[in-house]
């Protein structure tokens, strides 16, 4: 082989893809690849946007027209299984696939079990791509495996980068259309100010490229920071420092806040960031700084609210540092974000469903959490302890995506943790919004899309009938009428979005109603299973929903199609092309289409339910 001349980089899709534009990829990583080969080839690009209408397709026609000779391919286990599509399309040309990321690191002898994969790179990519592009062959380049006389072979591991500012910038300007902004325009960013982590949690994979923890220097951080553009909408542009202990040294943090002012970004951005919640509290001292400096969001790893589960994950939190975390973030007007994981060996149904309460203890002002499904991640402790002994129950990797179950903790069926999974996501949702001071019609609005979210995992899962599949949708309701301790707040002037009650039907199956109590000078948001009415003096107008026709919308829709569709035409219209609209007038008439037969069910059901 010689050097390669031009390369194109790509990131595999996932079938369930995000479902919030704020969680859509923006390639960075792509872009810190394409920096470091930049000057050794004739040709390097991104072909393929995260919101691609139809990205194998889009694919094969770059390939076929710009013809490159090495085709990189980074991979999450969710997009496993495009990335072999996508490398077996750039192989009809004669390209030579590199596949990278955390999947291909932790199974590299899987991977390139495809004939389709020539190479796989194992940890941090930069070096090696860079090495390979310059030799053209894998002889020598440590980190690389590949296959030799039908046998596969593994170079030495490169050790982990100790020079994080010795690569040049990122090369975001190269990036495709993503939501009609392109190159440095994306209206989300994320920046590495580090690599690597302290903790060793056994469900994590991050030692798979991050390794040791490891700092950048703060004025690259700044200058990289200075590069992007300002937000064509909106007053400010998110940034994301994606590292995974962000507040681990306080001292750091505040220099950083001080340049950012200095240079006057906090104007134009606001920053989020993840770290552990200890690190919160040794860094109260600068919270209102970073907030000064546009930090606006903390997230925190929580994973569990019973202390036997940090042990067995190797955590190492203290559950009280979590309560003191938000008192300080909400002092300082910093969102708390908690992450939260259900599927735990150790606990039961009972467990699962008090998710919600422990969620809300903090409060609902600038509180906030995400419910994940433990996820058996390849290349984890987790995942290879569990895999031993018999609890992952699919090793389809199009659901590892952290919202799909494949594994039975304790007995527990993958499906009914699937269920579980919703009913907390929606329970939560629903008593954070009322507890806040939006009227029921909003609350029950959050139920919607763990719902949806369900019917999508199952359609995805293919194991169901759509009618079985809406009684799963039910089952996740009833699973949320246990009692709260919270969901109360001050009995006030009901406007009419107060006085609804939303009746969830599933054929066959029975009802559920969503609505709002009179508690003796107090509204409670209560979620009664069975036929009966809301109990109370006053009775409320029922708004009958039908499960099997929300299952039926969820199988006919593109949600990422119209997602994407809709934020082009938000984000920048004049990125929107007429090719698009036959599809986007499609999936708009499918939803409107599905909105008359809800209000046709509303209305047949209201006259059976007053005839009663």
């Amino acid at each position: 082989m010689g050097g390669f001349r031009k390369v194109a980089l790509l990131q595999s899709h996932q079938q369930l893809p995000a479902w919030h534009d704020y969680y859509v990829p923006d390639l960075v990583e792509l872009c810190m690849l394409a920096a470091v080969v930049r000057d050794d080839v004739d040709e390097v690009t991104i072909p393929l946007a995260p919101t691609d209408r139809d990205p194998l397709v889009t694919f094969e026609r770059f390939v076929r027209s710009r013809r490159p000779d090495l085709v990189g391919i980074s991979a999450f286990t969710g997009g496993a299984h495009s990335a072999l599509s996508y490398a077996e399309i750039a192989k009809r040309t004669g390209a030579v696939v590199v596949m990278g990321g955390y999947h291909p690191s932790a199974l590299p002898d899987e991977v390139l079990a495809s004939p389709h994969v020539d190479l796989v790179v194992r940890g941090e990519g930069e070096e090696a791509l860079a090495e390979l592009v310059r030799t053209g062959s894998p002889e020598a380049v440590g980190g690389l495996s590949f296959r030799r006389d039908g046998a596969i072979v593994h170079n030495p591991r490169r050790p982990p980068i100790a020079d994080l500012d010795a690569f040049p910038l990122p090369l975001r300007e190269i990036r495709p259309p993503r939501c009609g902004l392109s190159g440095l325009d994306y209206h989300t960013d994320t920046v590495y100010a580090s690599r690597g982590c302290r903790g060793k949690c056994t469900f994590c994979a991050n030692h798979l490229i991050g390794g040791a923890w490891r700092e950048r220097r703060l004025d690259g951080i700044v200058a990289e920071l200075e590069t992007m553009t300002p937000p064509r909408r909106g007053p400010w542009k998110y940034v994301k420092f994606w590292d995974s202990c962000f507040l681990s040294d306080p001292e750091r943090v505040i220099a950083l806040c001080g340049l950012i002012r200095e240079r006057a970004l906090e104007k134009h951005f606001r920053f989020i960031v993840e770290t552990r919640a200890e690190d919160v509290i040794r860094a109260a001292d600068i919270l209102k700084p970073m907030r000064a400096a546009g930090f606006v969001r903390v997230g925190c790893g929580v994973e569990s609210p019973n202390r036997s589960t940090h042990l067995h994950l190797r955590k190492g939190l203290n559950l009280a540092h979590v309560g003191r975390a938000a008192e300080l973030l909400a002092d300082a007007n910093i969102q708390f974000s908690k992450f939260l994981i259900v599927g735990h060996e150790g606990e039961g149904e009972r467990d699962i469903l008090a998710y919600p309460d422990y969620a809300l203890e903090h409060g609902v002002r600038l509180q906030n959490t995400t419910f994940f499904v433990m996820t058996p991640y390849p290349g984890t402790d987790l995942a290879a302890d569990w895999e031993r002994r018999g609890l992952v129950e699919s090793r389809d990797f199009d659901l590892y995506s952290n919202f799909a179950a494949v594994v039975s903790p304790d007995g527990m069926p993958a499906g009914r943790l699937q269920v579980l999974h919703a009913a907390v996501a929606l329970k939560y949702g629903a008593l954070r919004r009322f507890t806040a001071g939006k009227p029921v019609a909003d609350a029950v609005a959050k139920c919607m899309e763990p719902l949806l979210l369900l019917a999508k995992v199952e359609l995805l899962r293919g194991a169901l009938p759509e009618g079985e599949i809406a009684g799963r949708l039910l089952d996740a309701l009833s699973a949320a009428a246990a009692p709260s301790a919270h969901g109360r707040r001050p009995r006030r002037r009901r406007r009419l979005a107060d006085r609804l009650a939303f009746r969830f039907h599933a054929r066959g199956r029975g009802s559920v109603v969503v609505g709002a109590v009179d508690r003796g000078g107090e509204d409670e948001l209560v979620v009664h299973d069975g036929p009966g009415r809301l109990p109370g003096p006053r009775r409320a107008f029922e708004v009958h929903v039908s499960l099997d026709r929300l299952v039926a919308l969820g199988a006919r829709l593109d949600y990422r199609l119209l997602a994407a569709d809709a934020l082009t035409l938000y984000w920048r219209p004049a990125g929107f092309r007429l090719g698009w609209l036959p599809s986007f007038a499609r999936e708009l008439g499918t939803v409107v289409w599905a909105a008359a037969g809800l209000a046709a069910f509303h209305l047949g059901k209201a006259v059976t339910f007053r005839h009663r």
